[in-house]
């Protein structure tokens, strides 16, 4: 304890003794009164390391620095009122966490941020609103969205005296890493309108908001997403109204890992009318209101599992799957499924015409695979169980929750402890950890989808027959 101390202290003295721009790996406190040392950063211009922000600071305003390689943490902040950086371009990471007001944050020249977590945001009154400014910010490395009370990522509040808004929202964003957005108490759309890739993850889950006479619908639409490492939207500890739930990918093409939707009460419909190829699984389980699947064009998929009262099923262009499973006590026929019984290495359809598989059915639907939640850290109020994300057979990287840089994914115990660095890790999450079979997938590279041997020995068996 006392080494880690020692360091700690070493590295604060490297970062700001000699009057110049901080160490990689260091962190600058800001506190009171110090406000000469504000004066001396302003003269960089980048500053290396993070920065703390002393919960009893107000204003944190920096003109001139262009680059902050390290992370702005400002956590439990009492009387935070506004921040301020107006000419950095590039951003490590900015951390906000529980603030007691919600204040007011401007990054006007910002492109891209490496983590941005804006978590346990919460409104004093009812007309509050968080005040952001990034109109230019269209590169962030991992979003992390957790237990707030903002409503979506559109601008929203325009101000009265001109044409611009108080909160920008994420509208020019149009690219990133992973991006997770999980239980947010009043924010049933989530809608990215310029995203174009994410390279890692894509986790949605437990949002619900239920405006006067709403029934906590829940909207999803990336309308230019071309492509996603994986894909996770379920929900867990929410209620929703009996219709009316969409999710609408309607120019995603490659999914590089799994695409998983799971638990969403009142979806009626999911669109991805140009989606070819997933190198993992397709699971679409405990929808209970979702009547129709219908993938158009996709081509090429490891694995899918279906699981619901479905009356329509559809992929007409299928032609590699690894394994197809059906599960429905509805009115489909599990006939229709006749081309994709001849190219699945293992099929199987329970359904209105009882078992279409060549080894027998399943005896339950506990037959048929699903993705195995774990127990996760939480948003603030409740304990959630994440589905797995998981790879399509390449190299995984760094998923919420696993990250190697603590730093990044916990609140400090004090704000002047080595626990307070932020660093430019994974996603920044909650002090408990996420869930950990959360894995990302790979980005890139070539599915290992391979028929079982007893698939391929059926086929060749039933052909010379």
């Amino acid at each position: 304890m006392k080494l880690s101390i020692s360091i700690y202290a070493l590295s604060l003295l490297l970062g700001v003794s000699h009057a110049d721009c901080g160490v990689d790996g260091g962190t600058i406190v800001v506190a009171n009164p110090n406000y000469d040392l504000l004066d001396e950063l302003e003269a960089c211009s980048t500053i290396f390391g993070d920065i703390l922000v002393d919960p009893a600071f107000v204003y944190l305003i920096l003109e001139g620095p262009q680059e902050i390689t390290g992370t702005v943490i400002a956590h439990d902040n009492e009387i935070l009122k506004y921040v301020s950086l107006p000419d950095v371009r590039k951003l490590g990471g900015f951390s906000f966490v529980n603030p007691k007001i919600t204040g007011r944050i401007s990054f006007p020249e910002m492109t891209e941020i490496g983590n941005l977590e804006w978590r346990d945001i919460t409104w004093m009154y009812e007309d509050d609103y968080l005040e952001w400014g990034a109109g230019k910010l269209v590169t962030i490395s991992n979003l992390n969205v957790e237990g707030t009370d903002l409503s979506g990522f559109l601008r929203d509040y325009k101000s009265s005296l001109d044409d611009s808004f108080y909160y920008d929202g994420l509208e020019q964003l149009q690219n990133a890493g992973n991006v997770r957005v999980v239980g947010n108490r009043r924010m049933d759309s989530v809608v990215f309108p310029g995203l174009k890739t994410i390279s890692g993850a894509l986790i949605v889950g437990d949002n619900v908001y239920f405006p006067e006479g709403g029934e906590g619908r829940l909207r999803i639409s990336l309308p230019v997403l071309e492509s996603a490492g994986s894909v996770a939207i379920y929900d867990i500890n929410v209620y929703r109204g009996p219709s009316g739930g969409e999710i609408d990918l309607p120019v995603l093409g490659h999914v590089f890992g799994d695409l998983n939707v799971t638990d969403i009460m009142g979806l009626t419909e999911i669109s991805l009318p140009a989606l070819t190829d997933i190198d993992a699984a397709l699971r679409l389980t405990g929808n209970k209101v979702l009547k129709t699947v219908d993938f158009p064009e996709l081509r090429r998929v490891s694995q899918v599992v279906l699981d619901g009262d479905f009356e329509k099923i559809s992929f007409p262009a299928l032609e590699e799957v690894s394994s197809f499973r059906v599960v429905t006590p509805g009115n489909f026929d599990c006939s229709s499924l006749g081309h994709i019984r001849e190219i699945a290495g293992e099929f199987s359809c329970t359904g209105k015409n009882g078992s279409d598989d060549p080894e027998g059915p399943p005896s339950s639907t506990s037959d048929v695979p699903a993705p195995s939640p774990s127990d996760t850290g939480s948003s603030p109020t409740t304990t959630t169980k994440e589905p797995s994300v998981t790879s399509g057979g390449s190299t995984a990287v760094n998923q919420p929750g696993q990250t190697d840089d603590p730093a990044t994914t916990s609140s400090p115990e004090s704000t002047s402890g080595p626990d307070a660095t932020g660093g430019a890790g994974g996603i920044p999450t909650s002090e408990n950890p996420t869930n950990p079979s959360e894995t990302e997938p790979a980005t890139s590279g070539a599915s290992s989808m391979r028929r079982s041997p007893f698939g391929i020995i059926f086929t060749v068996f039933k052909r010379w027959m």
